[in-house]
């Protein structure tokens, strides 16, 4: 103690550096909210002048130079107002952790009752500028104690004590590394004041003071550093969590997006063939024709269908083609066929849809006109409505193509299918009719009966053949 007594002034010289340094440091710190950055630089100010008006008191007592008991006075006056501010800042700084870290509805009535106590103080010090309640200077320029100098002592502690109460009561609401500071600011205190009181002469009480509210601001620029870290933490958490949903987001709308094309593309290949489908896709401006050396048409119509659906209802007449063109889609699917398009009870299918003039699309289409005679026979063991269907086939060069923007269908125009049409319109229920053409090329397989001569518009008297 001696060693501190010694050079204590030394010593408050150095804590007066360290606070100025602090409060500059506190001024340019972003990061802490603005009540706790007004409460520190006032503690940290308010440290640096009390540590500044004690060298002066050690330094003009009992000093007989003009101007030297002005000095004194002023440098004790500032001593009591100093602590005050100390106080009343820590006490700031202490509503400021409850509203922001022990989100408290509520700062504690103990803690307003710190600030009237020290309103109160204030004014006893006021007072005592006209009174010497507090103190006095002698002629000799000698500090002379107030008979009321221990109100303030017992001011100073009252506070103190309450601000612990409070402390303890909430201990557990305040971060970790800004416990054990804030306890000490209160404590300390009242174990320095016995230190001082057995070495007179020593303003050791002050001094742990000031070292509490240093040994505060480096705590709480850690919790500080701790929260930004944190935060840090949580933010790239959150970027990572975001990332993981952005993908995973990416990856379902990339699912529908492929599951939605897939439908598409399916709807298209329904109505349109593979490679037109392709193109029409590729090129959707583009104009979509060609023409085909050798493709085989089919018609089947349903005999007696007018006057049929006139004794049916609307909803059993959707039902029945429904399920009659179902098979016959069915089999188109199976055996390779393209289906062109239904008109009312008319079904239209092609085959040979190649620049192969060769191909043997009649081949093919004679089978299916022959499976579908077989479905129509398995269509009417289950249908109340038994029906017959007459089938024309004709086989030859033909146009075919998209017509249309909107709502367009695939189609197929020329002679070919004019034939094809009258083949059908001419032949007999339940029986296959193809045209000379038709049957050039599949006679070698099936066996048809004797030419019957057919009137086709603008083309004259031409053969056909059942088979």
């Amino acid at each position: 103690m001696e060693f501190i007594r010694t050079h204590q002034s030394d010593i408050m010289l150095f804590l007066e550096g360290i606070c100025i340094i602090i409060s500059f440091l506190v001024l340019i710190t972003k990061n802490l909210s603005k009540s706790r950055k007004i409460s520190i630089f006032l503690l940290e100010i308010s440290c640096f002048f009390v540590m500044l008006s004690h060298r002066m008191n050690i330094a003009y007592e009992g000093v007989q130079k003009t101007g030297a008991w002005y000095i004194l006075w002023t440098s004790h006056f500032v001593s009591f107002l100093s602590v005050i501010l100390v106080l009343y800042s820590f006490n700031m700084y202490l509503k400021s952790l409850f509203r922001q870290e022990a989100a408290v509805e509520k700062v504690p009535f103990l803690l307003k009752i710190c600030d009237w106590i020290l309103y109160a103080d204030f004014l006893s010090l006021i007072v005592s500028i006209f009174t010497g309640l507090y103190y006095s200077i002698s002629p000799s320029n000698n500090y002379i104690r107030g008979k009321g100098r221990m109100i303030a002592y017992g001011i100073t502690f009252a506070v103190l004590f309450l601000e612990l109460i409070c402390l303890l009561r909430n201990y557990r609401h305040f971060p970790k590394k800004i416990r054990i500071p804030i306890l000490l600011f209160t404590l300390v205190p009242f174990a320095s004041v016995y230190v001082q009181f057995v070495n007179k002469g020593l303003y050791f009480t002050n001094m742990t003071i000031t070292g509490m509210a240093i040994i505060l601001y480096v705590f709480e620029i850690q919790e500080m550093n701790s929260k930004i870290e944190r935060a840090h933490r949580l933010e790239v958490e959150m970027l990572e969590k975001y990332k993981a949903e952005l993908e995973r987001t990416v990856d379902e709308r990339t699912r529908e997006l492929r599951i939605a094309n897939d439908k598409a593309e399916h709807l298209l290949l329904n109505i349109l063939p593979e490679d037109v489908a392709h193109e029409l896709t590729e090129h959707p401006d583009a104009t979509i024709s060609r023409r085909y050396p050798n493709v085989t048409v089919l018609f089947t119509d349903i005999v007696g269908f007018t006057k049929m659906s006139s004794t049916m209802t609307a909803s059993e007449i959707v039902t029945m083609l429904n399920k009659m063109t179902s098979l016959f889609d069915d089999r188109a699917k199976r055996e390779g066929i393209e289906k062109i398009k239904t008109i009312g009870d008319a079904y239209m299918a092609a085959t040979g849809l190649s620049d192969n003039q060769n191909n043997d699309g009649a081949l093919r289409m004679v089978r299916f006109a022959k499976g579908l005679l077989e479905d129509v026979t398995r269509f009417n063991q289950i249908s109340p409505n038994k029906i017959q269907i007459r089938i024309g086939i004709n086989s030859g060069e033909l146009v075919a193509g998209v017509i249309g923007k909107t709502k367009f269908i695939y189609d197929v125009w020329g002679d070919t299918v004019n034939v094809a049409s009258r083949m059908e319109s001419t032949g007999e229920p339940m029986k296959i009719h193809v045209s000379e053409t038709t049957y050039s090329q599949t006679s070698s397989y099936y066996s048809y009966s004797t030419p019957v001569k057919v009137e086709v518009k603008g083309k004259g008297l031409m053969n056909g053949f059942f088979i």
